[in-house]
């Protein structure tokens, strides 16, 4: 293995001070390789983090004059002197300060953690490289085909990903899991992946970017469009496989919302929420599904609330500062009770999980309250940055826009799952969403320089 990771990672420096567009292309395809790991003197690494690592150094080495990296004014500059850095700087002004904040409180939360070690890891691939390569993509990435490219990449790893899946279906592979009480076991798809919720979390915002790819495309190039359904549809085939829920709901808002902000298709899409409200209430089995999962009163939503409930003690032991980067993790054990089932008093569950299963749960508890606060902040800015690129006059079929309107989608893809699980604390996903943000910056730029991507 150690073999394979120095002849890829020469190959990666070489490809990278030739070409490093192409060598962002690639290291987007591959953002599961971080589960190839290894140690270079006893530091824990992932092969994801070294190409990060090698890209940031080498695109400063080869651009130090033209890179400007977090260029911060004055609170009290006069306006437009802010407006000024802002056109030189790569990020906005409120988009420096706010992820300034981000990795300070994060650096804050290293030493809040029980075990600093872990809470070091952490940091650095959660934290740290998702800006590195943040920064680096709002450098490289300048026209339209470069956002096609980007997008293309991620949705190559997602096809490959969700063939993957789809074959553990006929050759073997994936997990059985407990979905009912009493029930035997069913099977679960996990792709590369070591548990089957990794493929909604990583596939799910991934199908609305292929999807508006497809539909930017539609009359325009039939090989893009159909590259962006075939991913799709592969993609929501390999998340039924793992049948993971979160996902699908988190997938089917985003469509919804794609649905909604598009003239063409709201009424469609409209009659088409009405039509399903109306099978839902004529069916019984559907209707007692679909209450069911909104109660938590299956097996999976008790486990959740059980989960919630052990983090949510966890909070009022420390609901300032939190339990620090991994704590939850190390101190759920002594939070957590152990889940019987409610009738016959059977232990169901005694496992404890690396997150609280909610997003918002597990900011709180991993980064304290104000960092709870700042990623509050971070969503609250993405979302207004999106509104005001697309003020009226604003044409809604232009490339600018499909891109706000994605990664809007995709935004809230991540929210909705994060409702019942955790899609930011993984190497790929605090990269993939950092990533839908970067999108959200680099055309907000674009907007406010009146000159879109070409």
């Amino acid at each position: 293995m150690i073999y394979f990771v120095i002849l890829y990672s020469l190959f990666f420096i070489v490809l990278t001070w030739f070409r490093q567009k192409y060598a962002l292309f690639l290291l987007l395809a591959l953002l599961p390789t971080y589960q190839i790991r290894f140690q270079v003197f006893s530091i824990p690494l992932t092969l994801l983090e070294v190409m990060i690592l090698i890209l940031f150094v080498i695109y400063i080495l080869r651009n130090t004059k033209n890179f400007t990296l977090l260029v911060i004014p004055s609170p009290l500059c006069h306006s437009e002197s802010r407006q000024s850095r802002d056109e030189e700087s790569l990020i906005s002004y409120t988009w420096q300060w706010l992820i300034l904040a981000w990795i300070v409180i994060a650096t804050i939360a290293v030493f809040i953690a029980p075990e600093l070690r872990s809470a070091a890891g952490i940091w650095k691939a959660y934290f740290i490289e998702p800006i590195l390569l943040l920064l680096v993509f709002l450098s490289l990435v300048k026209t339209k085909k470069d956002v096609s490219f980007v997008i293309g990449a991620l949705s190559f790893s997602a096809l490959y990903i969700s063939v993957w899946a789809i074959l553990q279906k006929f050759v073997g592979g994936g997990v059985l899991s407990t979905e009912v009480w009493g029930a035997a076991q069913v099977w679960r798809a996990t792709g590369p992946f070591p548990h089957p919720n990794f493929l909604g979390l990583y596939l799910g915002p991934i199908i609305l970017l292929a999807i508006s790819q497809a539909v930017s495309y539609l009359k325009k190039n039939v090989l893009v469009t159909s590259y962006g359904l075939l991913v799709t549809i592969l993609s929501l085939s390999a998340i039924i496989l793992a049948r993971s829920e979160g996902a699908l709901l988190g997938v089917f808002t985003g469509i919804v919302f794609l649905g909604l902000a598009y003239r063409s298709a709201r009424k469609w899409t409209i009659a088409g929420l009405i039509i399903l409200i109306i099978i839902i209430g004529i069916l019984p089995g559907a209707r007692s599904y679909v209450i069911e999962k909104a109660t938590f009163s299956d097996l999976s939503g008790q486990l959740r609330i059980n989960i919630w409930q052990g983090a949510a003690a966890m909070i009022r032991h420390a609901p300032i500062v939190g339990a620090g980067l991994n704590g939850y993790q190390r101190l759920a054990p002594a939070y957590q009770n152990r889940y019987y089932h409610p009738e016959t008093g059977e232990l169901i569950s005694a496992e404890t999980h690396p997150y609280p299963h909610n997003i918002f749960l597990a900011m709180w508890l991993e980064l304290g309250l104000v960092g709870l606060a700042i990623f509050l902040l971070i969503i609250v800015k993405f979302f207004f940055t999106g509104l005001k690129c697309l003020k009226p006059g604003f044409k809604h079929n232009n490339h600018l826009s499909v891109i706000i309107y994605s990664s809007i989608a995709a935004m809230i893809v991540i929210l909705i799952h994060g409702l019942v699980d955790t899609p930011y604390f993984k190497n790929d996903l605090a990269v993939l969403f950092w990533l839908i943000i970067g999108f959200m910056i680099l055309q907000a730029k674009k907007s406010q320089a009146k000159s879109p991507l070409t």
